[in-house]
């Protein structure tokens, strides 16, 4: 199969993955109903969600730089800035083809060597699992009961329209991980020998690479700050959207957590732009928090739509820039 045959099978399993999900979320939801919730939506809020949903791609453009620059880079802002946009644009095009766009696109304004590159966007990536990871375990700590039955919920234990004991679902994920922890133990030898076992070994180790690599940098203390500042916006996006509408305001701050720690398990699945995946995991999350499957994919919608429309403007925008600069360079070279 050629390269260009695969990558039009990827984007048409992608599409059809999002319309499969997207209908899966809105199946029983009442349209009239949900269309008066989005007119009564307070809009400032979600305004306010885009415009640090900007800030952060400004911040990644900023942090990527500090990494590029022990390489001997020195990438201009906007250079960068149009790399992270290219990033998030061709991600709605292609799932997971963004990275290779940005070190391309980086190579085309800066001739920025892509395998260079590349490697740093492998440490922003450690450092961003890492900093998912401790947002996931906050959510955890503040929302242990909610997480349980959202287990609960996603292996389908209900009944009568109940959703079973918390402790069913904490019976159940103890009992599997205790039989996944004794075969390791028993199946050692073997497992040391499956053709996984050393990419996983490669992915620990390159946590390690990536988080060692950031105490490197002359300007660590920057890069850290960047990081926390950049992971406070993510969770902003999303909580700052629950005082958009009357059924959510009440939402406190460690549902905020809970929020996202569902929508970026939702994000994981690859669906076009993360369309109808993360609105099912959304239907599911507010299932669980009591307040309906279908305030959920509204809340979905309200969250989801805005940061696509970043991902689509700032692309469209670096894009158009990107050809201006590089007609006035011709025109300067002629």
């Amino acid at each position: 199969m050629t390269k260009s045959a695969k990558t039009g099978l990827t984007v048409s399993i992608s599409l059809l993955l999002a319309l499969v999900l997207i209908w899966w979320a809105m199946r029983d939801v009442d349209f009239n109903q949900a269309w008066e919730s989005i007119q009564r939506a307070n809009y400032w809020w979600i305004l306010l969600s885009f415009f640090l949903g900007v800030i952060a791609y400004a911040l990644r453009s900023e942090r990527w730089k500090l990494l590029l620059e022990p390489m001997g880079h020195q990438v201009s802002s906007s250079h960068s800035f149009y790399a992270i946009c290219m990033n998030y644009f061709w991600n709605l095009i292609i799932p997971r083809s963004g990275e290779v766009a940005r070190c391309t696109t980086l190579y085309t304004l800066d001739k920025t060597p892509v395998d260079q590159s590349f490697g740093t966007v492998i440490s922003e990536r450690v450092i961003d699992f890492l900093c998912l990871s401790f947002m996931g375990l906050l959510a955890v700590i503040f929302n242990f009961d909610l997480i349980l039955k959202l287990f609960n919920e996603v292996l389908t234990l209900r009944q009568d329209g109940e959703t079973e004991s918390s402790f069913t679902g904490l019976f159940i994920i103890g009992g599997v991980a205790l039989v996944g922890f004794l075969a390791i133990i028993i199946f050692w030898k073997k497992i040391k020998n499956l053709a996984i076992f050393p990419k996983i070994r490669n992915f620990i180790y390159g946590l390690r690479q990536g988080l060692k690599s950031i105490f490197q940098l002359k300007k660590s203390g920057l890069f850290i700050f960047y990081t926390i500042l950049i992971w406070v916006f993510y969770y902003l996006m999303t909580y700052l959207v629950v005082f958009a509408l009357p059924e959510t305001s009440h939402l406190t701050m460690a549902d905020g957590l809970y929020l996202l720690l569902v929508g970026g398990i939702g994000m994981i699945i690859p669906a076009s732009g993360g369309i109808g995946a993360f609105h099912s995991a959304m239907r599911l999350g507010f299932i669980v928090l009591g307040l309906g499957s279908e305030i959920g994919v509204i809340f979905g919608f309200l969250v989801h739509t805005p940061h696509t429309l970043i991902a689509l403007i700032l692309g469209g925008i670096s894009l158009v820039m990107m050809s201006i600069e590089k007609s006035s360079k011709k025109a300067k070279s002629a």
